[in-house]
């Protein structure tokens, strides 16, 4: 069995979070920050902001190097979605929170479900004569880092809106669970939480590009944790087969396993250019990015699943173990058909006849699933 899996980001930034990802291939929670005192929610914060000003192939990195190694870390939320979204604050507040975001003095998370898209809002902003009255749960929100502020996305009359709101003023979640794949999750309810005014840092047309911006980075960057935690599994499926012995032979002997596994390596290689694809759509800003963006989660959820189903099954009764690493990353595969819209959403979406620029604000209002 010779396959070859070259790295999708090659550089130092993918060196650096793979040899921290390998250092903590265990760990179901970790002391500290490790994501802001690594640095890496200055990744994409301009320079004239304290940031690197990096592009999202450079956060890609890290997510390739985290995914190919079972860690989860909010790498997503914390490092792409907040500078997106403080972006369509007014000039000077933009500057000033993505400072405090870059250099960690300020520990800012976006309060928006795993499940689904932030340019999909399920908070209802009520404007009153003294600031804000903001209503709505969000279930399934990564906590596994502390946040002083949440970024929460709603919508006010129509259009969408961002509030940058305490974590302290939001309150403990209702609910504090471990996810499928190994996450910490929570649930919050907002219930007549009144915010000043000053908390809405963006409104209308801006605030709706950046839930967008935020969105698409979201959906492109899951596909590169996809792709990376694929090629991580077939690796460890190959690794087993190779080692393991039955009838006094190799399993890698038995011609129906080598089958298996190639059926599993074209799939990989089938998603990986799918990735490339959409990578190469999102810098040159396509038309139609949204869309690409969409059929690329149909297809990597349908890949994801059955190259994780069949590895599993590979590896016998250690395949459900989950002190084995290869198990993790089929959990982690398994898992991401359901994180930012399961496939059977994006398809509706996809079907749906009202333009693409419409679909996420009309979607929460008819209650599309997630």
């Amino acid at each position: 069995m010779s396959t070859s899996f070259p790295s999708l980001f090659p550089g130092m930034l993918l060196d650096a979070a793979s040899r921290f990802a390998q250092d903590h291939a265990a760990a179901q929670s970790f002391d500290g920050d490790p994501v802001r005192e690594l640095g890496w929610t200055a990744t994409l914060v301009p320079e004239e902001a304290g940031g690197v000003g990096g592009s999202l192939a450079d956060l890609a990195a890290l997510v390739e190097g985290l995914a190919g190694h079972g860690v989860h870390l909010p790498v997503v939320e914390t490092c792409a979605m907040v500078p997106l979204l403080l972006q369509a604050a007014a000039p000077e507040p933009a500057r000033r929170w993505l400072e405090a975001a870059a250099e960690g003095s300020a520990q800012i998370a976006p309060l928006v479900a795993l499940s689904a898209l932030p340019d999909e809002p399920v908070v209802q902003a009520t404007h009153l004569d003294i600031g804000h009255e903001l209503n709505g749960s969000v279930p399934g929100v990564d906590v596994s880092l502390p946040a002083s502020h949440y970024l929460v996305p709603a919508l006010q009359d129509g259009e969408a809106a961002i509030f940058l709101v305490e974590a302290e003023r939001i309150g403990a979640p209702t609910a504090r669970y471990r996810t499928m794949e190994g996450r910490r999750g929570a649930d919050f309810t907002l219930a007549k939480l009144a915010v000043p005014e000053g908390a809405c840092i963006a409104r209308g047309a801006a605030a709706r590009d950046a839930l967008a911006a935020a969105a698409d980075a979201a959906l492109l960057l899951h596909a590169v944790d996809t792709v990376a935690a694929l090629a991580a599994l077939i690796r460890q499926t190959i690794a087993h087969l190779k080692e393991r012995r039955q009838f006094g032979v190799s399993l890698s002997s038995f011609q129906v396993l080598r089958h298996r596994t190639a059926d599993m390596y074209v799939k990989y290689l089938g998603a990986r250019g799918l990735m490339t694809h959409c990578l190469h759509a999102h810098e040159h800003q396509a038309a139609d990015l949204r869309r690409t963006l969409r059929l690329a989660k149909v297809s990597l959820a349908e890949s994801a699943r059955a190259c994780a189903e069949a590895a599993i099954q590979m590896h016998g009764g250690m395949g459900v173990s989950e002190e084995v690493l290869a198990t993790r990353l089929a959990q982690r595969l398994i898992a991401s058909e359901f994180r930012h819209g399961d496939r059977l959403a994006h398809m509706a979406q996809l079907l749906a006849p009202q333009p693409a620029a419409q679909q996420p604000l009309l979607s929460n209002l008819t209650g599309s699933a997630r």
